[in-house]
């Protein structure tokens, strides 16, 4: 299996790691994200070490690339509780992941694990969609439902949304209600985020936040988002909170043959760790 970019195999001395988490069995609209992780360890090795961003190198960086947790043909329930152990236990260690999904779901195991560690972080939720249905399609479990399991485990206070263009109009509602949602424009996040102080933050990104036009291998596209160059521009400020553990989830690459969804996924995640890893 391909390493990430600049990883290690040894975990001694590394605080920070990469877990691929492929999972993608809630997708309802289209599959693939279970060859996420994979595809964004080898796109990774198609890009420099060196961001000319943020003038940082991975080289510089001591992290390791965990691997895979085996949850590919997991049931939801049982997949999040691998997660949620895996995590519980790392976190015991004094270690921060960053995953790689694998679709949203993945986050709900990553949260119940942060906070049966004893840690209770707020989370920063960037996507296309609010992610707050009570069920989907059956099960509680699910990537339409991880906002509101994140809201029933630390706290619907401790949610903050950002980015969000479509949902139903129940979860619209309950955002405005709890005071969760705060806009598209990039100014509301930077005044949302300075709020957070240095509280514990776990940042979790689906990249269907992006727009279609950059970003087409995700499994729920939703037209005008973000831009690459605009992401780069809101790292330095992520980069002042207190990040905790973090995730970037619902990268199909099968739907997209030109591969740049895949390695714009990597880049992300290559800037993720130089500016929250440091």
């Amino acid at each position: 299996m391909a390493r990430f970019l600049a990883s290690r195999d040894d975990p001694d001395g590394c605080d920070w790691q990469i877990l691929g988490l492929p999972y993608d069995a809630t997708s309802s609209y289209r599959r693939g994200a279970r060859f996420g992780p994979s595809e964004i360890r080898v796109a990774s090795n198609s890009i420099e070490t060196y961001s000319p961003y943020c003038r940082r190198d991975l080289e510089d960086l001591a992290f390791r690339d965990a691997g895979d947790l085996k949850i590919t043909f997991e049931e939801p329930d049982e997949a999040v509780r691998i997660i949620s152990d895996y995590y519980e236990a790392e976190t015991g260690k004094g270690r921060r992941i960053l995953g790689m999904g694998g679709e949203h779901t993945i986050t709900i195991g990553a949260i119940q694990g942060l906070s049966r560690s004893g840690l209770r972080p707020h989370v920063l939720h960037l996507d296309a969609h609010f992610d707050l249905r009570f069920e989907y399609t059956g099960g509680r479990n699910s990537h339409a439902c991880v906002a509101a399991r994140i809201a029933e485990i630390v706290g619907a206070e401790r949610l903050m949304q950002w980015g969000m263009r479509s949902g139903e109009r129940r979860e619209f509602e309950w955002a405005d209600q709890h005071g969760t949602f705060s806009g598209r424009e990039i100014a509301e996040l930077y005044e949302a985020m300075s709020k957070l102080g240095d509280r514990p933050v776990y940042l979790t990104l689906d990249l269907d936040l992006f727009d279609p036009a950059e970003m087409p291998g995700v499994g729920n596209p939703e037209p005008g988002g973000l831009k690459f160059t605009e992401f780069m521009m809101l790292l330095p400020e992520l980069g002042k909170l207190n990040i905790i553990g973090a995730d970037v989830v619902e990268l199909a690459p099968v739907l997209d043959l030109s591969g740049r969804s895949a390695v714009m996924a990597a880049e992300i995640i290559r800037e993720l760790l130089l500016n929250i890893a440091t």
